[in-house]
Parts: structure tokens; C-alpha cells; sequence
């Protein structure tokens, strides 16, 4: 970092501004910002007193949004992924790479009234709605710097997330809804973890009042299907699919369950509505024995637990299941 900062920043940052239309550039540059800021192996280490990592962070975003918000206004010549989403899927790993690597504390931009982490996501959040999400999954490499970068910001940033339009913040959680039933196992990954961030935020936070919490509940209110939307996905995921990735899909199941009570039995009643009257009673028992002995509480034990009955609930249940 020592040998790059601060003499060729600012270079990059030029050539970010200037010749951010030419692809075969910015590729040059992205995948060498990707690399810069990942800490493989923790080899970015920075001694508690240093800010060498806030630097790091606030220079990488310069650089993203210099390209970011110019970007989306080049107009398409011949091949849109080449031309355009390449860039993009370049961008959002290296911001991806940035936010998790564990060298930056975040909360020193909001304390000094840094704009450098706000305006990072705000690009790429303006980029990520921009994409039609046809285009998103029909890229795979793009799906899974999309839903990588979504995930991450579920995990550690919903006090920004909060601050954004209902209808912006429910788009994001129904786009996780259509990467659970994609086929790459990355992105279905990465889309469970998401949903899981957010039931387990609920869960938690059912009592509090926190500002963030009041926005993401006045956000569920004006849409109070979501919930019972994304337990359907979910359990339609795991009992009808092909794909071998139950265990992802299981994870967000139970945080789900202990957020929205009505929301898993609103998916059981209708599942049972759908079979004969003797497919009926087993399904039933079935759901009563998956159900039995679970805590309320996210603690890893019980979600291991709440794993086991899933996967024999699912193997159950598929040997007598009518479509």
C-alpha cells in the first residue's frame, strides 16, 4: 500500500474519469483494484493505529464511483456484457472484496462525516437496480458479483439499506426471491444468506425500537406478502428442485419461521390444501414433527437441529408429495 499511496492514486483515478467507455482499460484497472483490496489470507494487515485501511477504502471508492456514475450512460455498441456488465461485475467485486476484507471500521465514516462508504454504495446500489434482472441471471459471472454484493450489504449495512424507498428495498429482497431458483449454487448460496440476514435482523430485533429496525418494519408493512413470499420460494426450493443445494436453502427457513410465525403457516396450510385427504394427514404429521422441540432462537445447536429435521422432513415427505 506504502509503494502505491498516495503518488499512484490519483493516476488511477484519472484514468477512471477519462477512459472509463474503453473496456479493454477499465478491465485492466478493476481487475487490478479486485486483487489490491482482497485480503486472501489476511495479507492486509494494518496496525490498530494506522489509517491506512480508511485510506485504502476511501481511495477504491473514488475510483469506483469516478467510473460507476459514468458507466450506466454509455450507450451499448455491440455487445452489452464486453461493453458494460463486465465493468459492472469488476466494480462490485472489488467494493465486495473492500467491505469485507476486515481492515476498514466503517463506523469512522459516519463519525467524521466521511462520504467516501456512503457514496460507494449509493453507485452500486444505482447500478444493481439499473441492471434488468433478466440480464443479472442470464450472466452468471455478473449473477454472482450481483448477489455477492447484496449480501454483503444484508449482512453489515442495513442501517443503509433501511434509509432507501420501500419499493427500492422490497425490489432487492424479490430479486434474492428469483436468484434462489437459479441453478448456479453460488448465487441460490448467496441468496439464502440474504434472506437469512434479514429474517435473524427481524427475529432479533422484534422488541426494539431502533430507527433502522421502525424503517425495515414500516418497509415489510407495505408489502405484507413478502415474508410469506419468500417461505414459499424457500420451501419450494427444497421439496420440489433438483439442484443439491438444500442445505443453503434450509438456513434461512428457521429465521424465517421465528420472524413470521403466519408466514410458514400460511405455506403449510396451502401445501396441505393442495393434496388428497390422505396425503393431507401425513403431511400434517409430518410438519407437526418438524416443528416439535425448536427453540426460538438462532443460536447455531438449534439451527443445526432444525437442519437434521429438515432434510428428513424433505425426504419424507417427497415419497408421497403429488404435484
Amino acid at each position: 500500500f506504502e509503494a502505491l499511496y498516495p503518488s499512484s492514486f490519483p493516476l488511477f483515478l484519472r484514468i477512471a474519469e477519462c477512459w472509463y467507455d474503453d473496456p479493454s482499460v477499465m478491465t485492466a484497472l478493476l481487475k487490478f483494484m479486485q486483487e489490491f483490496v482482497l485480503n486472501k489470507g489476511q495479507r492486509i494487515y494494518f496496525e490498530n493505529s494506522s489509517a491506512s485501511g480508511i485510506l485504502l477504502f476511501r481511495e477504491t471508492s473514488s475510483i469506483l464511483c469516478a467510473y460507476g456514475s459514468r458507466i450506466l450512460q454509455v450507450p451499448v455498441i455491440q455487445n452489452i456484457y464486453l461493453e458494460k456488465y463486465k465493468g459492472i461485475r469488476l466494480m462490485l467485486n472489488t467494493l465486495s472484496n473492500a467491505l469485507s476484507g476486515n481492515y476498514v471500521n466503517f463506523g469512522v465514516f459516519s463519525l467524521y462525516n466521511d462520504q467516501a462508504l456512503q457514496n460507494a454504495l449509493d453507485v452500486s446500489l444505482q447500478m444493481c437496480l439499473q441492471i434488468p434482472l433478466t440480464d443479472v441471471l442470464a450472466y452468471v459471472k455478473l449473477s454472482r458479483a450481483y448477489f455477492t454484493f447484496v449480501e454483503i450489504l444484508f449482512r453489515n449495512h442495513l442501517d443503509v439499506l433501511s434509509g432507501l424507498d420501500s419499493t427500492v428495498f422490497l425490489q432487492l429482497l424479490k430479486n434474492n426471491s428469483e436468484g434462489l431458483q437459479s441453478n448456479e449454487l453460488t448465487v441460490s448460496s448467496q441468496c439464502a444468506s440474504t434472506i437469512d440476514h434479514i429474517a435473524t435482523y427481524m427475529f432479533l430485533n422484534q422488541n426494539r425500537d431502533k430507527p433502522t429496525v421502525q424503517l425495515i418494519r414500516s418497509h415489510m408493512q407495505s408489502e405484507p406478502d413478502i415474508l410469506p413470499q419468500l417461505m414459499s420460494v424457500l420451501f419450494n426450493s427444497l421439496l420440489f428442485a433438483s439442484h443439491a443445494n438444500h442445505w443453503a436453502i434450509t438456513r434461512p427457513i428457521l429465521s424465517l419461521m421465528l420472524a413470521s410465525e403466519t408466514a410458514f403457516t400460511d405455506y403449510q396450510n396451502q401445501l396441505i390444501s393442495t393434496q388428497s385427504p390422505e396425503n393431507q394427514e401425513k403431511l400434517r404429521e409430518e410438519f407437526t414433527r418438524l416443528t416439535a422441540d425448536i427453540q426460538r432462537s438462532v443460536e447455531t445447536t438449534n439451527r443445526d437441529r432444525f437442519t437434521q429435521k429438515l432434510t428428513l422432513f424433505r425426504l419424507n415427505v417427497r415419497q408421497f408429495l403429488t404435484l
